[in-house]
């Protein structure tokens, strides 16, 4: 008796662990399952958006079931069947894609028209067998089954008989030198039909053969293997370090999820979970990148969210199939991190610009969906509570609506706007990129009143070797641009846009280059020296913000470079303001020199100093555009031979006025005046540079005006300084009567800016200093001791506010602002009766 009772036991146990690891599921359980298929007919009964999203897929089946139905041979032919090789009675072969010769490896980018059509065709067969697969499940329409059971067939006999590759780069199958793209829109589509006309076959449907003619078996081995090979080719071919094994990752578990031998199903479910391969990171490697909360994957902004988007989905699929997993609990910050690049855009919704990364981006409502799903299934409350918010606003006001087939299997209804409108920061970072951004928004509301600038560089898979970058927006465009890029491998992206001169920054002695690392564009990351506020932090000013960044140039050996960077926003009324932008760099080479590039959209840029004179200089940038060039691998450094129509001027100490003009824009003209204060052995150039990829109309097709500065010599003690103000509809328009030095000792120690906004005049002292320095004007009254402060009066002296950024103390006249507690952040509004001190450590105010 205790024998049998230690056998019902172990029966007893086993059963547990099958039904736990999906042995005794009943297909279809990949995207769905039999139970399911209740509340889905309940949407479609009761949900617009569904019922719309069902009538759209049997609509687009129509002539495919219609074609199928009247002649399944003639319809199979479609498929990019090698019929000249195929043998009586046995169904043919794929066509290969890209099989190039022994030794060569071509992707898919460099398939001929006749390849890529061939491949297109077996990529449309194998969406129409998905859907025909759902159609089915919903249905229960045979005729759906029929014909996705075909495609089915005929798809796998035909890649069956191909070779995979055996290179373990990249090597695909029906692709030989691609399973990166292979693995996305073929391999990924074969478990899914699978999956939904598996009760179909279970019942005795049977699959048309076109090499047969007739009606036969359902190759299950056949199919098996297939999954098999696919999984294998994922978890042992590729590239890791990036992206790709995320983007691979679908193909691995709906793959895995395919094989009926649960054994093997677990095995390969392993490596997309925990176990990485030299080919392929798992999940668990993927989620160190997540660590901390708005941690976001390092690459750029249209790589960044698909990976977070695909683990979302995956995450979810099998936490539904296996609920033990728990994903949602262990690596919630995945999905979490989906919103975090809506964070990283400008008044006008156009995102900051780093790397290869795009202007514009839209949110990923359907992967919210999925976050939402995933918090539901293993609850996590934060991701219900955060994405449940997120979808709720977005319907509610019109930007996301429900449709196609994942919001018909899986979506909900019934999401509230709970949390209260999203409210950006004033400042913000992104550290894998080496950004600090600054952003102030008009309490007009007005976009086009806006102000927002960055700083940033750093390497990365897609990054650039940009040094320490800015760009710049006003008066609602982003006006300092970033090339941005166009098409891969083409010289204007490997030999420019991807490189130093297609960005504001400095070029060190002509020779600034990236080295190693991905592309062989690897640089140094920019690294935060002060900021205030610091990024996410609460403003102490209304007004005024700053950031202090340093950057060493010194890949290759010819540049050598150390720099800093202060970036100031400074806001003068509430729909008027400018940008401070004082860059200090030096070699440690002799014969130095930098050339300062700052690049605005538009028509034209002039100098408005009339003694400035400009003479043609065309050979100026064109020593390096015959240097050797290998894709991917060497390069034009520093890329400024794309330079066109150069003009430069003599050697000039002056004070320098130039505006940048951009005249063709939908909505009237805009301008950006530079005011740029003198100093010895330096040039003034200006070039047209090549279009600004996603640029408004028109200037997306035109050339880009740029300004070249170069210093003989250091520039650190005597560093570039520019005062930029974003002007609209007349260039007259402007706030800023002057800009001036100021200097101790011979060193640059900020500058005083005159503006005049309406019948108000604005003087500002703007102290910048690379330590924590002493500086002091007796005759102004002025002292600071710090890094970044501001004061700023009417044309008596009469002190409107202080604003120490970084510093210890400020005092001028009469009132000081000492920090207890070491470099602090202070402002003290002076315009009502008794002065208003806020800051972020402890400040005295002291009158005296």
């Amino acid at each position: 008796m205790k024998r049998r009772n230690n056998s019902i036991w172990l029966m007893l146990s086993i059963l547990i662990i099958c039904i736990k690891t999906g042995q005794a599921q009943e297909r279809p359980f990949i995207w769905v399952q039999k139970q399911d298929r209740e509340q889905i007919l309940a949407k479609i009964e009761n949900q617009p958006w569904a019922k719309s999203s069902f009538d759209d897929l049997i609509s687009r089946l129509n002539n495919d079931i219609s074609e199928h139905s009247s002649n399944p041979d003639k319809y199979l032919h479609g498929l990019p069947f090698a019929w000249e090789n195929a043998k009586s009675g046995e169904s043919p072969s794929f066509t290969y894609t890209i099989h190039g010769a022994s030794g060569q490896h071509n992707n898919l980018d460099n398939a001929t028209k006749e390849e890529m059509a061939n491949y297109r065709k077996l990529t449309g067969f194998l969406q129409t067998a998905i859907d025909c697969g759902v159609a089915y499940y919903i249905t229960n329409d045979e005729k759906y089954a029929q014909c996705a059971t075909d495609i089915l067939n005929a798809s796998i006999k035909g890649i069956i008989q191909l070779k995979p590759s055996d290179w373990a780069g990249r090597g695909g199958w029906l692709c030989p030198d691609d399973i990166l793209r292979e693995s996305r829109e073929v391999g990924d589509k074969f478990p899914i039909i699978y999956d939904f006309i598996a009760p179909f076959i279970k019942k005795g449907g049977k699959p048309y053969d076109p090499g047969k003619k007739t009606k036969t078996d359902f190759p299950t081995n056949q199919a098996q293997q297939v999954f098999r090979t696919y999984a294998d080719l994922v978890v042992h071919h590729g590239m890791i370090g990036s992206n790709h094994p995320v983007l691979e990752s679908t193909c691995l578990v709906y793959n895995a999820l395919a094989l009926e031998d649960v054994t093997e199903r677990n095995k390969y479910l392993k490596f997309y979970l925990t176990e990485s391969t030299g080919n392929q990171d798992a999940l668990k490697k993927v989620a160190e990148n997540f660590r901390e909360e708005g941690d976001i994957w390092p690459e750029t902004s249209q790589y960044l969210n698909g990976v977070a988007s695909i683990s979302a989905r995956l995450m979810f699929i099998l936490t539904k199939y296996d609920p033990s997993l728990h994903l949602g609990q262990k690596y919630p910050n995945i999905p979490i991190a989906l919103p975090r690049l809506d964070d990283l855009v400008y008044p006008n919704g156009e995102l900051i610009r780093w790397g290869d990364g795009h202007r514009h981006g839209e949110a990923s409502f359907n992967s919210y969906e999925d976050a939402y799903l995933l918090g539901k299934i293993d609850g996590v409350k934060k991701l219900t509570d955060k994405f449940g918010s997120l979808l709720g606003r977005a319907i509610d006001k019109g930007e996301y609506q429900r449709k196609g087939l994942s919001a018909l299997l899986w979506y909900e209804d019934g999401f509230k706007a709970e949390n209260p409108p999203l409210i950006l920061p004033r400042t913000d970072k992104q550290s894998h990129a080496g950004i600090f951004l600054q952003r102030n928004l008009s309490p007009t509301g007005d976009t086009k009143d806006g102000l927002m600038c960055f700083v940033g560089g750093a390497h990365m898979v897609h990054g650039h070797a940009e040094g320490m970058n800015i760009e710049l927006y006003g008066k609602g465009l982003v006006l300092g641009v970033d090339n941005g890029r166009g098409s891969y491998a083409q010289d204007i992206h490997e030999n420019y846009s991807r490189i130093w001169a297609a960005h504001n920054t400095v070029i060190v002695n002509g020779s600034s280059k990236g080295e190693g690392g991905w592309a062989g564009q690897g640089i140094n990351t920019v690294k935060l020296i002060t900021m205030e506020p610091m990024p996410t932090k609460e403003a102490i000013s209304p007004d005024y913000s700053f950031s202090q960044t340093s950057f060493e140039d010194d890949k290759g050996d010819k540049a050598e470079a150390s720099q800093e960077r202060t970036l100031a926003l400074i806001r003068t009324s509430d729909s008027t303001g400018y940008y401070i932008d004082i860059f200090r760099s030096k070699s440690r080479l002799p014969n130095e020199f930098h050339d300062f590039l700052y690049h605005n959209i538009g028509d034209k840029l002039v100098f408005l100093n009339q003694d400035l004179k400009l003479t043609p200089t065309p050979e100026k940038y064109m020593a390096n555009a015959k240097l050797p060039w290998i894709q991917n691998k060497e390069f034009r450094y520093p890329g400024w031979h794309f330079f066109k129509n150069v003009e430069t001027s003599q050697k000039y100490s002056g004070n320098i006025q130039a505006i940048f003009s951009t005249e063709k824009l939908k909505n009237g003209p805009l301008y950006m005046k530079l005011f740029i204060p003198g100093s010895d052995l330096r040039e003034y150039t200006k070039v047209m540079a090549p279009h600004t990829f996603e640029a408004p109309s028109p200037y997306e097709n035109l050339p880009t005006p740029t300004l070249v500065i170069r210093k003989t010599g250091e520039a650190w003690n005597a560093p570039f300084a520019v005062v930029y103000e974003p002007i609209s509809k007349n260039k007259e328009n402007g706030t800023i009567q002057s800009v001036e030095k100021i200097e101790q000792n011979g060193i640059l120690k900020g500058l005083k800016i005159t503006s005049k906004i309406g019948h108000e005049v604005l003087v500002q002292y703007v102290i910048d200093q690379t330590e924590s320095e002493n500086f002091i004007d007796s005759k102004l009254g002025l002292q600071f001791k710090g890094r970044f402060a501001i004061v700023t009066t009417n044309p008596k002296n009469k002190i409107i506010n202080m604003y120490m950024g970084d510093g210890e103390k400020l005092k001028f006249g009469k009132y000081s602002l000492v920090s207890e507690e070491g470099n602090s952040g202070a402002f003290l509004d002076c315009t009502p009766k008794t002065p208003v001190l806020k800051s972020n450590k402890k400040v005295k105010f002291i009158t005296q």
